[in-house]
């Protein structure tokens, strides 16, 4: 086996041995750009990452087929939060998993397989979340293999004590 061959080996064998590793080191990304803006995260994605990521060493080890096709977890999903929250989620596991292949030796066919793995679910997830406000938008081109449930948040102390409107409130000072 080469030397090429065997980092290969290496990077698979820990996305599929130690996917918890991984996704710590996302949730801890996660938790920093959350306490930029003030608030505490909910990642969406929270549930999935670790299945997913080893999914995503099984494809390194050669497996046919869409890791997010393979992937049996729960996706909960906030329209309220839209798509751009779920972009940010997938850019930050993005980020985690190419930092990962290139420090356990990878090369450029294993960043390939996981930014192939990334951007078939970006796509799917932002698919199935827009097909939650409308039923006739596009079905994902890769479905997920788990289960999607809608996630309706209970509002925050602070949204729940605004007024609702502010229409025909004046200001007087």
């Amino acid at each position: 086996m080469t030397e090429r061959a065997r980092r290969g080996a290496g990077v698979a064998r820990v996305f599929v041995g130690q996917p918890e590793r991984l996704a710590a080191a996302w949730r801890r990304v996660r938790a920093a750009e959350g306490r930029k803006g003030g608030a505490p995260v909910l990642n969406q994605l929270d549930n999935v990452v670790e299945p997913f990521i080893r999914e995503v060493g099984r494809s390194l080890e050669g497996k046919e087929g869409s890791p997010w096709g393979r992937t049996r977890a729960v996706l909960r999903l906030a329209p309220k939060r839209g798509a751009r929250a779920l972009h940010e989620e997938f850019t930050a596991l993005r980020r985690c998993l190419v930092d990962a292949v290139e420090t356990l030796g990878g090369g450029d066919a294993e960043r390939a397989v996981v930014n192939q793995a990334l951007d078939e679910a970006v796509d799917s997830a932002v698919a199935v979340l827009e097909r939650l406000a409308n039923p006739l938008a596009p079905r994902p081109r890769v479905p997920f293999a788990g289960l999607v449930v809608q996630f309706f948040e209970k509002p925050s102390v602070a949204e729940r004590q605004k007024p609702a409107s502010d229409e025909g409130r004046v200001a007087v000072h």
